[in-house]
């Protein structure tokens, strides 16, 4: 099977396997390092183990690197999720602070370009409160969602 220039699974399962197996394997040895370094520390000697605490040090940046590679195979995911939740809130506000002129496009409901008024007829009354459509001026229930405009 042959992917498109732009087709990401690959690069997308890598990183979650290495990252998931970075951040398990850190982890045990940050564990490890750490008990000795610790237990070492405890017994009041006066010899310091070094290596013990390298190998916490070492196994805590396993598991640094393992979560951005985690991080990174799910980028695309993250930032699905956040356009889809801030652009209707943001064409909304475009919409609303600029009388429906829109900032480059995004928002514009002056030409009439929307559900509420069809092309060529452009709305000149009172916005939606619930979902910021334009209305005729003698609309008493909003032509986009059907809510009150009393």
């Amino acid at each position: 099977m042959t992917g498109s220039p732009y087709d990401t699974r690959r690069p997308r399962t890598v990183l979650l396997v290495v990252g998931s197996l970075l951040l398990v394997g850190g982890a045990v040895i940050a564990y490890l390092g750490g008990r000795d370094f610790f237990a070492a520390a405890s017994m009041e000697s006066m010899d310091p183990q070094f290596g013990s605490f390298f190998t916490m040090a070492g196994g805590a940046f396993m598991v640094i690197f393992g979560i951005g590679m985690l991080n990174a195979g799910t980028l695309g995911a993250q930032s699905r999720y956040v356009a889809g939740e801030t652009m209707p809130t943001v064409k909304r506000s475009a919409e609303y602070l600029t009388d429906g002129q829109g900032i480059m496009n995004l928002g514009r409901t002056a030409d009439g370009a929307t559900a509420a008024a069809p092309q060529g007829q452009a709305a000149t009354g009172p916005f939606c409160r619930s979902c910021g459509t334009r209305n005729d001026e003698d609309a008493r229930f909003c032509d986009g969602c059907g809510a009150s405009m009393a």
